[in-house]
């Protein structure tokens, strides 16, 4: 069996020249604490070897009842996001650097203080003081030709669950000013809206954001201050070719928005 480190330093080629995704399982099913090994080592490659910044937040994926039961899985999945995939809206982003770009409306948590794995665990009231605000937020992604109908949920994981990086946008809420059951999201693309919902959170977002944290902290990793949490997305994916102008607007937070050249 090839061992992870091999595996990461294969993957990183992968994400990096846009090849399509393949699995790096060689005996499914892994488990996910492989999986997750193999992407700390993934990051840690793409970091020391200059082609990623730092990390600067983390995506919490497949965190509703559904998707949770279709993926049979006991907890949601989580991965990075790197400080240089990082912008504040409007953002301007290039089509041509990503193989096959989607993206996902999401609501995002600023984080003001650090969550230690050493304070753990944490109750809503820690997680809640930790949060600077909510906003409005897209969350970018490079699928590479996945087909996710398919994909053994490890090797996703492993592979940072295809996040490409976040666009935050704002004003955005206090943590205790946040009723998401109120929360209209309007997804605009090229001025026609496309997706107009209220109240579609796959989990309550402090609730998610709680779970990250210790879900870290049981990995011995810190949420720390400054950084990012996406809490799940609002709509399907969503999948654009070329350019286009996209914006969220999320009733009571604020917009976001991009444009791909």
């Amino acid at each position: 069996m090839t061992d992870q480190k091999t595996q990461a330093r294969q993957i990183m080629q992968d994400v990096l020249s846009g090849a399509p995704f393949q699995p790096y399982s060689t005996e499914p099913p892994r488990s996910l604490a492989q999986a997750y090994a193999i992407q700390d080592d993934l990051i840690a490659c793409l970091i020391e070897s200059g082609h990623r910044g730092p990390v600067a937040g983390w995506k919490i994926a497949a965190n509703s009842p559904q998707l949770l039961a279709r993926l049979k899985l006991a907890e949601p999945a989580n991965g990075r996001v790197f400080a240089d995939q990082r912008h504040d809206t409007p953002a301007t982003l290039r089509a041509a650097d990503y193989t096959r770009f989607a993206f996902e409306p999401e609501i995002a948590a600023l984080m003001k203080t650090t969550l230690d794995p050493a304070d753990a665990p944490f109750a809503a009231a820690d997680v809640m003081a930790a949060i600077d605000r909510f906003v409005p937020a897209l969350e970018l992604l490079d699928m590479r030709h996945t087909d996710m109908a398919n994909t053994h949920i490890p090797d996703a994981i492993a592979q940072n669950i295809s996040n490409v990086g976040a666009v935050l946008g704002g004003p955005g809420v206090a943590p205790d000013a946040l009723d998401t059951a109120q929360i209209r999201t309007m997804l605009s693309i090229n001025g026609r809206i496309e997706h107009d919902v209220t109240g579609a959170a796959p989990q309550p977002p402090l609730e998610a954001v709680a779970w990250l944290a210790n879900q870290l902290a049981s990995r011995g990793l810190a949420l720390e201050a400054g950084q990012v949490v996406l809490c799940g997305t609002h709509s399907p994916i969503w999948y654009h070719e070329g350019a286009g102008e996209i914006e969220v607007a999320m009733s009571g937070l604020g917009k976001v928005s991009a444009t791909l050249t």
